[in-house]
């Protein structure tokens, strides 16, 4: 059975439609589940408005993410390395279940099993704190439908992964084949149940095959029929071998672009947090030089106000010193004029007398 995913077709635009502005979707999904709707009907109406109507359209038909898928999308950006180890453990767990039935494949297979269940653990431990964050105030407990997309990883489809990988799931993963699922889960081999296993020793009336209920009813197949059976069979064989081989080959393909993509996106953070370090030592020795001038600055300040209440002061004792001065110099003109008017009035006196 074909995986598949609740809302994945509101989850992504449709295949060959172009949004001008990816980055715009992209952040539709990084903000808290309760801001999509209005965040998303912003975005459709400016490119409408810019002219991109079918982008406008596409992007008003994305549908708001589940509680478990938006918890998906922020696992998704906040730990691609966590994510991508977990799609790397769903892989080798998958590869485990087609070996499990060779020599020592079933410990193989538990021990792929057990490596990927500690992965989706870890993620689990994450999701509590995001649902916080988020906001997240619906009825129920997501919790229950995270492990289970989690845990379902190893048998989704690969557009289904590509949308976990991107952050941009609208809804929870389901997984693709119930019975293979449950063998991973388990870790034994699908193809051989463990009724089967357990039945296996035990006596019984052989089942009849078509070969001796033919014999036994007078009828043989022909030959040739057989062969072209057996031919169509392995047609089969090589069929599914072909598609497994390029369902590999194209998952390989996505991984190795996941990789390369977040390597660039870590060489662009590193480069970035460079420049910001060195930015960040700059300010701080262009604040350590001014720091020390204004030091320089407010010491000579002090100094420039001392001198200058040490001249107010002695331009008070100054002004003291002239006043006194002035009064003295007044006094004694006042002195002269009076001996000038006495000089005068003897003077007179004497002229008289000599006449």
């Amino acid at each position: 059975m074909a995986s598949r995913t609740k809302g994945t077709r509101g989850g992504a635009p449709p295949p060959g439609g172009v949004i001008d502005t990816e980055e715009g979707v992209d952040d539709l999904y990084r903000k808290p589940i309760g801001d999509f709707t209005r965040a998303r009907d912003e975005l459709a109406k400016r490119l409408r408005q810019a002219g991109d109507k079918g982008a406008s359209d596409r992007v008003k038909a994305l549908r708001r993410p589940t509680a478990a898928a938006w918890a998906l999308n922020q696992l998704a950006r906040r730990y691609p390395q966590r994510v991508e180890g977990l799609l790397d453990a769903g892989e080798r767990l998958r590869e485990a279940q087609r070996g499990a039935l060779a020599p020592g494949g079933a410990q193989g297979l538990r021990d792929a099993g057990q490596k990927h269940r500690a992965i989706v653990n870890e993620l689990l431990r994450a999701a509590p704190a995001l649902f916080a964050e988020g906001g997240y105030r619906e009825k129920g407990n997501p919790m229950d439908r995270l492990r289970d997309s989690l845990l379902a990883t190893p048998t989704a489809s690969p557009s289904d992964l590509e949308l976990l990988a991107r952050g941009r799931l609208s809804g929870e993963i389901e997984p693709g084949d119930l019975s293979e699922l449950l063998g991973l889960l388990r870790g034994r081999p699908s193809g051989r149940p463990a009724e089967a296993e357990a039945d296996r020793g035990r006596k019984g009336p052989k089942a009849e095959t078509p070969a001796r209920r033919g014999e036994r009813e007078g009828k043989q197949p022909p030959k040739r029929q057989k062969r072209a059976g057996e031919e169509r069979g392995r047609g089969r064989e090589e069929q599914r071998a072909a598609e497994e081989r390029e369902r590999k080959a194209t998952l390989a393909a996505e991984r190795r672009e996941r990789k390369e993509r977040l390597a660039a996106e870590q060489r662009q953070q590193k480069a970035q947090l460079a420049a910001a370090e060195r930015e960040r030592d700059q300010a701080s020795r262009d604040a350590a030089r001014a720091a020390r001038e204004a030091d320089r600055l407010t010491k000579e300040a002090a100094r420039m106000s001392r001198a200058a209440e040490k001249a107010e002061e002695a331009a008070r004792a100054a002004k003291k010193r002239s006043d006194e001065a002035e009064r003295r110099a007044a006094e004694a003109q006042q002195k002269a004029a009076d001996g000038a008017d006495r000089l005068e009035a003897a003077e007179d006196r004497l002229d008289k007398l000599g006449r």
